[in-house]
C-alpha cells in the first residue's frame, strides 16, 4: 500500500488529466461515425432526388464536416438554388472549415450559373491560395465560370495553372471559347491537343455551327474517327437551324442506313425540317419511324409532330391528327393552340385553352401572346390578370405590347408588379424609356440592373447617341463586357448621325481589327459621312468595300450610294446604280429627286417624280421637299404651285416649314414679294430665318423698302448677333440714296455684339 502522500498525489493527477485516452478516442470515433452516417444518408436522399429530406438531415446534425457542407451545396445546386449554394460555401468558410476540391467546384459552378463574376473571382483567389486551382476539376469549373461571364481572355491561363490537364479540361476550354465566339482560338487549341475524344470533335463542330460556318462544321464531322448520337444531333440540328433542310434530311438518311442509334432528339430535328419544308409525306414517315422506335409517346416528340401537322396542313386537318394521338401531353395541347394562333383563329385557340384540364405557363403565355398578336390588348391584359402565377415571359410580352402602342405608364405598372424580373424584362422597360426619350429614367434603371447583356448596353448606347450624349455613350461602349455587331453598329451609326465622321471612321477601323465584319447598316452610315465633294474618294472606297462584302445589291447600301453621289455632283454614277436596282423604295426615289434638285436638274427631278407615281410608290413629305427645291432652283413657278397643291389635295400631306420655305423663295426669285408675304401670313407657324432672308433678299432687288425693313427687324429679333440683315438693309437704302439711314445702320452693326464666323478650307 503506497504512503498517504503518494496516494493523494495520484488522485490529484487523475482529476487533472481527466478520463483515460481510450475513452476520448472512443467518443471521437463515435462522433465521426455519426457524421459519416449522416453524410451517407444525405447522399442517399440526393441520389433519390429528395432534396428537402437531405436538407433536413443536414439541419439536424449536431456536428458537421466539409463533406456535409459539400452535400448541402450539392442539394441547393440540384434544386436550382445557385445563390443558396454559393451562400453555403461562404458560410462554411466563415465557420472555419477548409474547402476541398468538391467545395470549390460546386461553388464555382453556382457562380457560373448566376454569372456572378466578382464572387467567382474571390473563389478563384481562395482556390489559388490553397492550391486547389491546380486540380483538374476545379480548373474545369473555373473555365466554365469565366466563359459564362463572358471573360474568355483568361481561359488558357487557367489551364496552364492546372497540374496534368486531361482531355476533359481541354474540352472545357474549347467549349468556353466556342461559347464566346472565339472559334479560331478554339480550333487552335483543338489542333494542339495530343489526345481527343468524341466530345472534343463535337464541341468544335458546335462552334462552327454557332458561327454559321456549316462548311467547316460538316468537313470536321466527316473527319471524325467515331461519332455518337450527340455528334449526329449537332450536325443535323446545324443544318436545320440554318434552313438547309434538304441536307439535314440527307444526313438523317445516312444515319439510319449506317445502323447507328437514332435518338428522340435527332427525330425532333428531322420533324422540324419536314415541318419547314411543309412536306407532309416526310413528316408522316418520321411519325411512323417514331412510333416504331418507341419515341411517339415522348413529350417533346409528340409536340413536335403536332407543330409539323399545323405547318404542313390546314389547321382543321392538323386538329384531326392531334385528336388521333393517344396521350396528348400538355406540350401537344400548347402546340395545337399555337397552330390556331398562327392561323389567326384566336377565338378557337381560346376555346381549346379553356377546355384544357392541365395548363402550364406556356399555355398561358401562348394565349396572352396570341391576343397581343391579334391586336386585342384588352383581352391580353384581362387574361394576364387571371394567371394563377404570373411569369416573367408573359409580363415581358405585355410590357412590350404597351410600349409599342405608346402606353409606357401601363408597361411600368406591369414591370413593378412582377413577382420577379430578369434581364429581358428590365431591358424591355429600358427600351420603353429610351423610345419615350426619358433618358434619365433609363439611366437610373440601367444602373440598378444587377445583370446586363450586350442588348442592354446597345439599347442604352443608342438612346444616349440619339440625344447627342456622345461621351456617355462612348463610356458605356467601353464598359460593355461583350460587344457584338449591333454594339459596333449602334456606336458607329450614332457617331455618324451626330456629325462625328472622323470618330465614326476610327471606330470602324477598331471594329475591323476586332475581326468583326461590318453590316450593310454600318457601311450605309459611313457612306453618308462623305457628303462633301472633297471626300468623294472615301465614298468610292466604301462603295468598293460593299462590292467586296457582297452588299452592293442591298437596298440600304444602294440608297446611301445614290444619295452620296448626288450630293457630290456625280449624278451619272447615281443614275447607273438606280437603273441597276432590282427593288426601289420611297427612299430610293427621294434620293434621286434630291440629287437632281441639288445639281440644278429640275426637269429630271420632275420626270423622276412622274416615274415614281407610275411605279405606284406614294411620295412622302421628303419627296415634295426635293421636288419643290428643284422647281425653286430653276424658278419653275407654275410647276412649284402645282406640286404644292398636289401635296395637300391628292396626298393629304400637310406642308411643313421646309415646303413653305421653297415656295416663298420661289415667289421671291420671280420678284413676287407681295405673294411671298401673303403665303408667309397663311403659314400655321412662325417663319424661320431662312424664309425671312429669302424675303429680304428679294426686297433688295425690288426696292421694297418697307417690307425689307420689316424682314430685317424679324431677322434681328431671331439672331441679334448676325450682320446679314444690316448688310441687306445697307444695300436696299443705297439703291435709293438714303445715306443718313445707311450711316445709322452701320452704327447699329458696330454696336451689335457680333463676331465673324471663322472660315475653313478643305485644301
Amino acid at each position: 500500500m503506497p504512503p498517504l502522500g503518494v496516494a493523494r498525489a495520484a488522485s490529484r493527477r487523475s482529476r487533472r488529466t481527466g478520463p483515460p485516452a481510450s475513452s476520448v478516442v472512443a467518443r471521437m470515433s463515435g462522433a465521426c461515425d455519426a457524421i459519416a452516417s449522416a453524410n451517407r444518408l444525405i447522399g442517399r436522399h440526393l441520389r433519390a432526388g429528395r432534396l428537402d429530406a437531405a436538407r433536413e438531415v443536414f439541419d439536424g446534425m449536431p456536428r458537421r464536416d466539409v463533406v456535409s457542407w459539400n452535400s448541402l451545396m450539392a442539394a441547393h445546386a440540384r434544386s436550382g438554388a445557385h445563390g443558396s449554394a454559393a451562400a453555403a460555401f461562404v458560410e462554411m468558410r466563415r465557420r472555419g472549415f477548409r474547402a476541398d476540391h468538391a467545395s470549390f467546384s460546386t461553388a464555382l459552378s453556382a457562380c457560373a450559373r448566376m454569372e456572378a463574376l466578382e464572387l467567382g473571382r474571390c473563389v478563384h483567389g481562395l482556390a489559388t491560395k490553397t492550391g486547389a486551382s491546380r486540380n483538374v476539376f476545379v480548373g474545369a469549373a473555373l473555365i466554365t465560370m469565366y466563359a459564362n461571364c463572358g471573360l474568355f481572355s483568361c481561359l488558357e491561363r487557367v489551364v496552364e495553372a492546372v497540374d496534368s490537364p486531361n482531355v476533359a479540361l481541354w474540352n472545357a476550354l474549347i467549349s468556353g471559347l466556342v461559347m464566346n465566339h472565339r472559334v479560331e482560338d478554339a480550333r487552335r487549341v483543338f489542333d494542339q491537343m495530343t489526345e481527343r475524344n468524341v466530345v472534343s470533335w463535337t464541341a468544335m463542330i458546335q462552334g462552327y455551327v454557332r458561327m454559321h460556318e456549316l462548311g467547316w462544321a460538316f468537313e470536321l464531322f466527316n473527319l471524325m474517327p467515331a461519332k455518337n448520337s450527340v455528334s449526329w444531333c449537332v450536325m443535323i440540328g446545324g443544318f436545320v437551324n440554318h434552313e438547309r433542310f434538304g441536307e439535314a434530311v440527307d444526313l438523317f438518311k445516312t444515319l439510319v442506313s449506317s445502323g447507328e442509334e437514332v435518338t428522340a432528339a435527332v427525330l425532333v430535328k428531322i420533324v422540324s425540317a419536314y415541318s419547314s419544308l411543309k412536306s407532309i409525306g416526310g413528316g408522316r414517315c418520321t411519325h411512323g419511324f417514331a412510333m416504331k422506335s418507341g419515341f411517339a409517346l415522348d413529350h417533346i416528340m409528340e409536340a413536335s409532330l403536332v407543330m409539323m401537322y399545323c405547318n404542313s396542313l390546314n389547321i382543321d386537318e392538323a386538329w384531326l391528327e392531334f385528336d388521333r394521338m393517344e396521350r396528348k401531353h400538355v406540350g401537344s395541347w400548347n402546340a395545337i393552340i399555337s397552330g390556331y394562333v398562327h392561323a389567326n383563329r384566336i377565338d378557337d385557340a381560346r376555346q381549346l385553352f379553356d377546355s384544357m384540364i392541365d395548363r402550364d405557363k406556356i399555355s398561358w403565355n401562348l394565349m396572352v401572346s396570341g391576343y397581343i398578336k391579334d391586336g386585342r390588348i384588352a383581352d391580353a391584359t384581362e387574361l394576364y390578370s387571371k394567371m394563377p402565377e404570373k411569369n416573367v415571359e408573359a409580363a415581358t410580352a405585355l410590357m412590350s405590347c404597351f410600349i409599342d402602342n405608346g402606353m409606357l405608364d401601363k408597361a411600368q405598372d406591369v414591370f413593378y408588379n412582377m413577382p420577379q424580373v430578369d434581364v429581358i424584362s428590365c431591358t424591355t422597360l429600358l427600351f420603353g424609356y429610351v423610345k419615350g426619350r426619358y433618358l434619365d429614367d433609363a439611366l437610373d434603371l440601367f444602373h440598378r440592373m444587377h445583370k446586363r447583356t450586350a442588348v442592354t448596353y446597345n439599347v442604352m448606347i443608342t438612346g444616349l447617341l440619339h440625344q447627342n450624349r456622345v461621351t456617355e455613350a462612348y463610356k458605356l461602349f467601353n464598359e460593355s463586357p461583350t460587344r457584338d455587331l449591333v454594339s459596333w453598329n449602334s456606336l458607329i451609326t450614332g457617331l455618324a448621325q451626330n456629325g462625328l465622321n472622323n470618330e465614326a471612321l476610327k471606330m470602324y477601323k477598331e471594329m475591323l481589327l476586332s475581326n468583326i465584319q461590318p453590316s450593310d447598316s454600318i457601311l450605309s452610315s459611313l457612306i453618308g459621312c462623305f457628303s462633301h465633294h472633297s471626300m468623294l474618294v472615301h465614298a468610292q472606297q466604301f462603295h468598293a468595300t460593299t462590292i467586296k462584302l457582297g452588299f452592293e445589291s442591298h437596298l440600304l447600301v444602294q440608297n446611301s450610294l445614290i444619295s452620296i453621289y448626288g450630293k457630290c455632283g456625280e449624278m451619272t454614277t447615281a443614275q447607273t446604280i438606280f437603273y441597276l436596282m432590282d427593288k426601289r423604295d420611297v427612299v430610293t426615289w427621294n434620293s434621286m429627286i434630291h440629287g437632281y434638285a441639288l445639281n440644278s436638274l429640275g426637269r429630271n427631278a420632275i420626270e423622276t417624280f412622274e416615274n415614281m407615281t407610275n411605279a405606284q410608290v406614294d411620295p412622302d413629305d421628303i419627296t415634295f421637299v426635293g421636288i419643290l427645291s428643284a422647281c425653286d432652283h430653276l424658278s419653275l413657278l407654275e410647276e412649284g404651285k402645282h406640286f404644292f397643291n398636289l401635296m395637300t389635295c391628292n396626298y393629304g400631306i400637310l406642308p411643313n416649314i421646309m415646303h413653305y420655305a421653297c415656295m416663298v423663295d420661289l415667289f421671291c426669285r420671280k420678284g413676287m414679294v407681295e405673294q411671298a408675304e401673303e403665303l408667309m401670313k397663311s403659314m400655321p407657324f412662325e417663319p424661320d430665318s431662312a424664309i425671312w432672308t429669302s424675303l429680304l433678299s428679294s426686297c433688295r432687288m425690288n426696292d421694297n423698302n418697307w417690307l425689307a425693313q420689316h424682314a430685317a427687324s424679324q431677322l434681328i429679333s431671331i439672331n441679334p448677333s448676325s450682320k446679314i440683315p444690316y448688310l441687306h438693309l445697307i444695300n436696299v437704302h443705297g439703291s435709293t440714296n438714303r445715306w443718313s439711314v445707311i450711316d445709322n445702320t452701320r452704327s447699329q452693326i458696330r454696336n451689335a455684339a457680333t463676331g465673324k464666323e471663322v472660315a475653313y478650307s478643305w485644301i
